[in-house]
């Protein structure tokens, strides 16, 4: 660079102003050279300096970053742990905020934590809370009795759950048209719905698929049949429910209508009551001709604490060890004060086939239809029932749906059961005949008595004493090992009296081998097979002859068998 003047004239005058002008000049001339050169500094592709041509603090950069590079070794790393871009600052939140401490970062951290257990902590108690709170209700309990030689089950629904939130009994209806609904059974509407409890309800027509006498379903007025369709229906009662569950009855002549104003939103239309206000209202022969029949029942009734009961019985069923005579509605009502003191409310509801009582899907009663194998379809139930919470009560209603279908397979197999023991088909056929089929009679697993058959005979078999009893040839009959004698009224006719297979009467012609009466008369020849069944295995045998010439010169005979021959025939 030009160096500038400095020794400059005292006086202001020509000199002194080119002085100053020269010097303002190379001012300007370096100036440029210096912007110049920062400009191409800053463009510099390559590193204009070293760590070590900077100083930092009085200390060469290089030494300050060697120190730095060694402290970030003990940071946090990502997950590949060995690469740069993965590199954390310890002071880094995990969602990015920087904090001025490392010890500011891991509290904020650590608070996060704890809010994320928390919650956590939370969902497990909910969770297990919801496992508690199951798909199904599980306050329903039932019982089982026998009386009156009939099976019955008795189900209890208390008023409230176990949080103390009413347990509410509802009206069952399938389909889009309750008017009209859908024909189907209990156990298909436990399905349909997930219900806990289902019952049979109302009678009706299930040609027409309309529900009889006074219905209202959910506060919905139903077109139903009335006695002026189905005469009948004029000497029952409707059974009617608050929304409390609180059950009553009215009879048919008051209307729907009228009950829904005195506040009851769901009825059905069964029989009639039983007991009403804690009292035995029932007379023998109210309501129907079969009140006082053997018959399968349903009937809902209510305790003072207005804890409800469903009571099915079965019927029908005259097999023998399977026998179920079925009740009347008098003995229904005995045998509910058998297990309760005090019922505020009875009602008799449909019965017979349509006696249906299902819990978690499973069928406590023996249903009558088609020979006891199969469930009746109906119109209207009485049930209880949860809305499924999550997808876990789906899967655990569907799991008790599959245990519900082995059972309906098992009262399938109930039905034929009962069959075998009373067969009302005119023959059995079985199927597949070989060298052996048979028939066994088992005590428990222990098999006693077999018939069974062969091509060439059939045989009864003792497996206690382990021998045949009885055995039908083409040719003979044995009884406990020994050949049955022929004893006809018409004798049969033998040519070879030395070689008869089997006792009994035989007529022997005159031309016969062995003849008693050889060309003079026939006889008749009576054998005694003494020791086996088959004269082939006899070692001792025994005849006698009469005669059918009339002259005191043919007289009776006899003659014996011993050692593999016959003996010659001696007079009697």
């Amino acid at each position: 660079m030009t160096n500038l003047f400095e020794n400059l004239p005292n006086s202001l005058n020509r000199e002194f102003r080119g002085y100053l002008v020269n010097n303002f000049k190379t001012l300007n001339q370096d100036r440029l050279t210096m912007l110049k050169i920062i400009e191409a500094h800053k463009n510099q592709k390559s590193n204009a300096h070293t760590t070590k041509q900077i100083d930092h603090k009085g200390k060469p950069l290089d030494e300050t970053v060697d120190v730095l590079t060694s402290r970030i070794a003990n940071q946090i790393f990502g997950a590949s742990a060995n690469s740069s871009s993965e590199v954390k600052d310890i002071r880094v939140g995990n969602d990015g905020t920087i904090h001025k401490l490392a010890q500011d970062r891991l509290m904020n951290d650590f608070a996060k934590i704890d809010s994320v257990a928390n919650k956590a902590d939370n969902m497990a108690q909910k969770h297990e809370g919801q496992i508690s709170d199951s798909a199904y209700y599980n306050e329903i309990e039932y019982v089982s009795g026998r009386k009156f030689d009939t099976t019955y089950k008795i189900v209890t629904i208390p008023q409230k759950d176990s949080n103390g939130d009413i347990i509410k009994i509802k009206k069952g209806i399938s389909g889009s048209n309750p008017s009209k609904p859908d024909v189907i059974s209990a156990r298909d509407f436990a399905k349909q719905t997930g219900a806990t409890f289902v019952a049979n309800g109302s009678t009706g027509s299930m040609s027409t698929g309309r529900l009889h006498g006074q219905q209202i379903y959910n506060g919905q007025i139903l077109d139903t049949i009335k006695a002026n369709e189905y005469e009948p229906i004029k000497d029952r009662w409707t059974l009617a429910m608050a929304d409390d569950n609180t059950m009553t009855a009215f009879p048919q002549t008051v209307t729907a209508a009228e009950i829904k104003a005195k506040g009851y939103n769901n009825t059905w239309s069964g029989f009639g009551p039983l007991i009403m206000e804690g009292k035995k209202v029932y007379s023998e022969g109210d309501y129907s001709s079969n009140s006082e029949e053997f018959h399968p029942r349903t009937v809902v009734a209510q305790l003072p604490n207005k804890d409800t009961i469903i009571f099915v019985c079965d019927g029908r069923v005259e097999a023998q060890g399977l026998y179920q005579k079925g009740m009347t509605l008098s003995e229904v009502i005995q045998t509910l004060y058998t297990h309760y003191g005090e019922i505020q409310f009875a009602y008799n509801l449909d019965g017979g086939g349509s006696t249906s009582s299902v819990l978690r899907s499973k069928m406590l009663n023996k249903p009558t239809d088609n020979k006891n194998k199969s469930e009746r379809s109906v119109l209207d139930f009485i049930y209880i029932g949860k809305d499924p919470k999550q997808v876990r009560d789906i899967d655990i209603q569907r799991a008790y749906e599959d245990i519900g279908e082995v059972r309906s397979f098992t009262q399938f197999l109930y039905g034929l059961i009962q069959y075998w023991n009373e067969i009302s088909s005119n023959e059995i056929r079985l199927k597949n005949y070989d060298d052996y089929t048979g028939l066994v009679a088992m005590d428990g697993d222990n098999p006693k008595k077999k018939f069974y058959m062969q091509p060439n005979e059939f045989r009864f078999w003792d497996y206690d004493s382990g021998r045949t009893w009885f055995r039908v040839t083409e040719n003979s009959m044995q009884l406990h090992n020994k050949e049955v004698a022929r004893k006809f009224s018409a004798p049969e006719s033998v040519k070879d009296c030395d070689n008869i297979p089997a006792g009994g009467d035989y007529l022997v012609p005159s031309n016969a081998k062995g003849s008693p009466y050889p060309g003079e008369s026939s006889a008749i020849v009576t054998q005694y097979n003494v020791s086996y069944a088959s004269f082939d295995d006899a070692t001792t045998a025994f005849q006698t002859a009469v005669p059918f010439a009339r002259s005191a010169n043919y007289r009776m005979k006899r003659r014996s068998y011993s050692e593999g021959k016959w003996s010659q025939w001696f007079d009697v």
